[in-house]
C-alpha cells in the first residue's frame, strides 16, 4: 500500500494549485490534501481585476476594463513540453472556449520594441525587416560585425571553466560583444525576469547556448567546428521523459493544438485569473482537498511518522509535504543546512501600474509594447522602469476571436497600458510601494517616452513583493546541493515545486508540479526532492 497517507501543500499560487490538482487526480479519494495559504485568496501573483466605468460611453450602461496585476499571456510553443502541457490542462479545465488567440501575423506578435537612443526602436521579425531596420534604427548600429565574428571568438576563459557557470552578460559579451548584450539581451532579461543580465546564470537560463559553446565551440548552430563528445559524459536522464510527455500531450490534444496552430500567445476573456479560479473550483470539487486560508506555515519539521507542519492556527502531521513557497520563505521554516541553501536564491519586486485612457489612439506606435535595456542612461529612465505593455494592442478585437466590442477583455474602446517598475533596479534603490507614487512615475515615464500626457480615467498600481526568483550564477550547483539537503533532512517526504527552482513561467510552474507529483506517485512517496529534472545531471 502507498505510504502517502496525507499531503500538505504549502502555498496556493499557480504552483500550489497545480500540485493539488495533479495530486487529487493521482491519489486515492480517501487521501486528504490540505492547502496552506497565507492570504484570503488562491492564485498568488496571477490576479485579474475588472473595474467599472459608469456610463463611460454615453449608452446608459456600465462599462468595464480588465487589469492584469501579474502574468497576462501564455506563449504557444508546440515543441515545448511545458507549453503543450498547459493547454492540456486548459482542455481538462474546459477553458478552451475562453481563450483569446493572438495570431503570429498580428501587429501585437510582430511589433515589439526597445527604447534606446531616446526613441522607440522596432525589433526585427523577419529577414526583410532585419535589412530595413538595421540601417534605420540606432539600436542596431555596429551589431552586424559582432554577430559575424561570433564563430571565431575564443571559448571560455579558465575562471569560467573552473566555476562551471557564468553570467548571461559575461557570456553574451564574450560571444557577441557589448552592444548586443547591453542593448538587446539586457532588455529581454528585463522583460522576462526583471533581472540583471550581469547577475543571472547563462547555464540555468540559456542552457542550449551554454551547451552549444561547450560541444561546438560556437553559439550559432550553423558552425560546428570543434565537436566534443557529450557534456561531461552525462545526459539529462529526464530528457527522454520530457520527449515522451510531449509526444503523448500532442497526440492527446491534437484538436486543441490545431486550433492554436497560428497562435503566438493567448490570454482569457476574463483575464489570467480564469485559469487559477477554474483550478480552484475543480480542486475543491474533488472532495479530498481543503484550504486553510490566512493560515501561513511557520515551521516544518521531520518527525517519525511524517512531517509536522506548524501554522498560525495550530500544528498537524502529514506523511508528505509539497512546498510551493518562495525559497526564502521556506528557508524561514526549516533548519540549516537546507535553510542556508534556500536563501541563496534571491528574488526581485516589481510595481505593476495599470492605466486606461478613453482615447483609443494615444500611442505613436502599435504593437505588444517596449522594453528598456540597461544601456539606457539613468537620466532617460529615472523611474527605473523595465518596460511598457500596450495591452489595448496586445489583446485586441482586431486580431482576436470573440464577439465582445472594443478590446476583447474590455467593453469599450480606449488605450490600456501596463508599466513595470523596479526589478533588480531596486536592489540598490528604494522600492516604490505606494500606489500614488507608482502611478505618478508611470505617467511621467509615458509622457517623456511616448508623448502620452492625458489623464487616465482608471489607474491602479500593485506592489508585487519578491515576485520573480533570480537564478543567479551558480544556481544549478545550488539546486544540486538543495536536492541532497532536502533528501537528507526530510527523507523524501518534503518535495519542492514552484518558480524558485526549475522555471519562473506559468508554463514551467504547472509542468514541473506535474512531474514532481508523478515522481512521488511512481516511487510510492520515497526519495523525491522535486528537483530531479535538473539536479541529477551535470552539463
Amino acid at each position: 500500500m502507498s505510504p502517502i497517507r496525507s499531503v500538505a501543500v504549502l502555498g496556493g499560487g499557480i504552483s500550489g494549485l497545480s500540485t493539488a490538482y495533479y495530486l487529487s487526480r493521482a491519489l486515492p479519494h480517501n487521501v486528504p490534501i490540505t492547502i496552506y495559504e497565507s492570504s484570503k485568496r488562491l492564485g498568488g501573483y496571477i490576479e485579474s481585476t475588472r473595474l467599472m466605468l459608469p456610463n463611460a460611453s454615453g449608452t446608459g450602461r456600465e462599462e468595464n476594463v480588465l487589469f492584469e496585476h501579474g502574468p497576462r499571456t501564455l506563449r504557444v510553443n508546440k515543441r515545448g513540453v511545458s507549453s503543450v502541457n498547459v493547454f492540456d490542462l486548459i482542455r481538462q479545465l474546459d477553458l478552451v472556449d475562453d481563450l483569446i488567440i493572438v495570431p503570429k501575423r498580428s501587429v501585437a506578435a510582430k511589433n515589439r520594441y526597445i527604447f534606446y537612443g531616446g526613441k522607440i526602436n522596432m525589433i526585427p521579425y523577419s529577414i526583410t525587416s532585419i535589412l530595413k531596420l538595421y540601417f534605420s534604427q540606432p539600436l542596431f548600429r555596429g551589431m552586424l560585425s559582432e554577430v559575424l565574428r561570433e564563430p571565431f571568438r575564443r571559448n571560455k576563459p579558465m575562471e569560467v571553466v573552473e566555476a562551471n557557470d557564468e553570467s548571461i552578460g559575461s557570456f553574451m559579451t564574450r560571444r557577441f560583444g557589448p552592444r548586443i548584450t547591453e542593448r538587446l539581451i539586457s532588455a529581454a532579461i528585463h522583460g522576462i525576469y526583471a533581472g540583471d543580465v550581469n547577475q543571472l546564470s547563462v547555464k540555468s537560463l540559456f542552457e542550449p547556448l551554454w551547451k552549444n559553446e561547450k560541444t561546438s565551440g560556437s553559439v550559432v548552430s550553423l558552425w560546428k567546428r570543434r565537436k566534443s563528445p557529450g557534456i561531461n559524459g552525462e545526459e539529462n536522464p529526464y530528457a527522454e521523459r520530457h520527449n515522451e510527455h510531449l509526444k503523448e500531450l500532442l497526440a492527446r490534444n491534437k484538436n486543441v493544438m490545431d486550433y492554436l496552430r497560428d497562435a503566438s500567445i493567448v490570454s482569457f476573456k476574463n483575464g489570467m485569473q480564469s485559469l487559477t479560479d477554474r483550478l480552484r473550483e475543480v480542486v475543491l470539487s474533488s472532495g479530498n482537498v481543503t484550504v486553510r486560508y490566512e493560515d501561513p506555515a511557520l515551521h516544518v519539521e521531520n518527525v517519525v511518522d511524517g512531517i509536522k507542519v506548524t501554522s498560525a492556527k495550530g500544528a498537524r502531521t502529514y506523511s508528505h509535504v509539497f512546498s510551493a513557497l518562495p525559497s526564502r520563505t521556506l528557508a524561514g521554516l526549516v533548519a540549516t543546512p537546507l535553510a542556508e541553501l534556500l536563501r541563496k536564491i534571491p528574488s526581485v519586486s516589481v510595481s505593476v501600474v495599470n492605466l486606461f485612457f478613453s482615447n483609443p489612439r494615444l500611442l505613436p506606435v502599435t504593437g505588444f509594447g517596449y522594453l528598456l535595456p540597461k544601456a539606457v542612461p539613468r537620466e532617460q529612465n529615472p523611474e527605473r522602469a523595465l518596460g511598457v505593455v500596450f495591452d489595448s494592442d496586445a489583446i485586441s478585437r482586431h486580431h482576436g476571436k470573440g464577439d465582445l466590442p472594443g478590446n476583447l477583455q474590455d467593453s469599450l474602446e480606449g488605450t490600456k497600458l501596463t508599466v513595470m517598475l523596479g526589478g533588480h533596479w531596486w536592489n540598490h534603490d528604494q522600492p516604490v510601494k505606494e500606489q500614488d507614487e507608482a502611478v505618478a512615475l508611470a505617467r511621467q515615464l509615458i509622457s517623456r517616452q511616448l508623448g502620452v500626457n492625458e489623464t487616465p480615467v482608471l489607474a491602479q498600481a500593485t506592489f508585487q513583493e519578491s515576485c520573480i526568483p533570480q537564478y543567479v550564477v551558480g544556481h544549478h550547483a545550488n539546486l544540486q546541493a538543495i536536492h541532497k539537503a532536502v533528501l537528507a533532512q526530510f527523507n523524501g517526504k518534503l518535495i519542492l515545486v514552484g518558480a524558485s527552482f526549475l522555471g519562473v513561467s506559468v508554463n514551467d510552474c504547472i509542468y514541473y508540479a506535474r512531474v514532481a507529483v508523478e515522481d512521488v506517485i511512481t516511487h510510492s512517496g520515497k526519495g523525491i526532492s522535486g528537483l530531479e529534472s535538473k539536479a541529477l545531471y551535470n552539463y
